[in-house]
């Protein structure tokens, strides 16, 4: 019994608790009615479940849930040139997903509300997107690098602007628009890589803020960190935060090496002065 249970057995077990409660408090007596196992594996259940960060210890025998919402996104939550070159895109049929500011516009200070809108578009279509999102009173990138992107900054208003690139890759999508999660790894790339007008002082800062007011679902980050191709660093930006931000403990292991994009990152401390 000393062995920790399989991260499979852990969420079944985390999940049924889950459903049968409701997601509200709970006693020792009730973890083992439900899971139907002796008193010594709920209690190393339970002691697992509270080391993840999943379920908090209220009390002698009461554990509860954390109460950090999960993450809406949806067109009513969206900025409004946001909702507008959504409206024009959907009706045109075209496959895209919003990401980055778009999403994650209220995690960020409201000075920053007037940012560049970042489109996915599925590859093949970004011509036809260029020409949907230009009608509708926009001014489209494809694809541009940093020098691009300053120019297109200092000619155009911010908030005009629609960084448009390609992809194949609509995983943690949803009806055009991108997950909370999905979208703070695409903002890390673009901005780590300074294809986005965002310093990374202020990327931290957003990334405190999610982390801090919703309940995020790390494994669909990460695993979609993995499609691109950069968990590892994504698995950093995790571990910087590690002893500020409950994150279960699977998700925040130090990886092993670290590379030019992870060593220009802020630390929080010096990302939120």
């Amino acid at each position: 019994m000393n062995k920790k249970l399989s991260k499979n057995r852990l969420r079944e077990a985390f999940s049924e608790i889950e459903e049968a409660t409701g997601g509200g408090g709970f006693t020792v007596i009730d973890a083992e009615n439900i899971l139907d196992l002796s008193k010594r594996s709920v209690s190393l259940i339970l002691s697992e479940l509270v080391e993840e960060g999943l379920i908090v210890r209220t009390g002698r025998g009461t554990y509860a849930f954390f109460e950090k919402p999960t993450p809406l996104v949806s067109l009513e939550t969206l900025p409004e040139g946001s909702k507008k070159i959504y409206l024009a895109l959907e009706a045109r049929g075209i496959q895209f997903a919003l990401s980055c500011l778009d999403i994650l516009a209220d995690y960020t200070h409201l000075i920053l509300r007037r940012f560049p809108h970042f489109c996915w578009v599925q590859t093949g279509s970004e011509d036809w997107a260029m020409e949907v999102i230009e009608e509708s009173g926009f001014v489209p990138l494809r694809d541009p690098n940093h020098d691009q992107l300053n120019i297109a900054l200092d000619l155009t208003p911010a908030n005009e602007l629609t960084v448009i690139r390609k992809t194949t890759i609509f995983y943690a999508v949803d009806n055009g628009l991108a997950s909370v999660e999905r979208a703070l790894v695409d903002l890390y790339y673009e901005v780590t890589r300074e294809r986005y007008p965002l310093d990374a002082a202020e990327l931290m800062r957003v990334y405190y803020n999610a982390l801090t007011a919703v309940s995020l679902q790390y494994p669909k980050m990460l695993r979609y960190a993995g499609l691109r191709r950069f968990r590892s660093e994504v698995e950093w930006v995790l571990w910087k935060f590690k002893d500020r931000i409950d994150i279960p403990a699977t998700y925040i292991k130090k990886p092993q090496f670290t590379n030019k994009f992870i060593r220009r990152l802020p630390s929080l401390d010096e990302a939120l002065r």
